[in-house]
């Protein structure tokens, strides 16, 4: 008896984007499973953040549609597309600067409410709990009263993690998350978002080799907008194709 194939959660079918006249992504086909740590590595210009874009709703698609859990929702707005269940970080930390750090993260969690339960949430216990709930998970509680303006660098990171985190979206798309960070920061990093993304699915847009070695159970390798090698971290690291074009070394 054969055994079916979960259903994905995530699905990229025939995706085709186009910036400038020029195409970004060309005949994308990807597929990724609940549960799954998936690395999308490249060169500049591969496509990765345009990949993201398109999950996401900030890209149109010229051709090919996008599914979460089954639902098509590259015709949902932004907005919808969170809803849905797909969080995101960016490679510019996004977060309210003139905020504390604790108001951050009550924001994001009365934002995921709803708006049915926004009053109700406001003056619920359950806010606070909630919002030192996260503080200690992201090792933040000595900075709460901070604003967000004033954090070094990776304690800013760590605040947008949780603000991707507290909506509880099964997928979550973060883009080069230790890019900036010294050796150190980046592994600090590392132990948090898979501390904290233990049931989360990842998608993770990375340069550092060693963080992407290190974090993914899968690699995705796009070059000129198409999937070049698709693997485990091992299958990857010895593909002769990746390492002439990724890697800049002779196949």
């Amino acid at each position: 008896m054969s055994t079916q194939q979960p259903a994905p959660l995530l699905a990229l079918q025939g995706v085709h984007c186009v910036l400038g006249g020029q195409p970004v992504l060309t005949d994308l086909n990807l597929q990724v499973q609940g549960g799954e740590r998936v690395a999308v590595i490249g060169p500049n210009g591969a496509g990765k953040t345009t990949l993201f874009q398109v999950i996401s709703g900030l890209r149109p698609l010229h051709a090919g549609s996008v599914w979460l859990r089954g639902r098509r929702i590259d015709r949902l707005s932004p907005p919808q597309i969170a809803r849905a269940g797909v969080g995101r970080s960016f490679q510019t930390p996004q977060v309210f600067g003139h905020l504390s750090v604790a108001d951050n993260l009550r924001c994001a969690l009365l934002a995921h409410a709803g708006s049915n339960g926004l009053r109700r949430l406001a003056r619920d216990t359950a806010l606070e709990q909630d919002t030192a709930a996260w503080l200690h998970a992201l090792q933040l509680q000595a900075l709460a009263s901070a604003r967000a303006q004033h954090l070094d660098y990776a304690s800013l990171r760590a605040l947008e993690l949780g603000l991707a985190l507290s909506g509880k979206a099964p997928l979550l798309l973060l883009d080069e998350p230790t890019a900036g960070m010294s050796r150190a920061q980046a592994g600090e990093m590392l132990d948090l978002i898979l501390q904290v993304c233990r049931d989360r699915t990842l998608l993770v847009i990375e340069h550092d080799l060693d963080a992407v070695f290190r974090l993914a159970s899968r690699v995705i390798v796009l070059h000129q907008g198409r999937a070049l090698a698709d693997g485990t971290p091992q299958d990857i690291r010895a593909d002769a194709r990746v390492q002439a074009v990724y890697l800049g070394l002779a196949p």
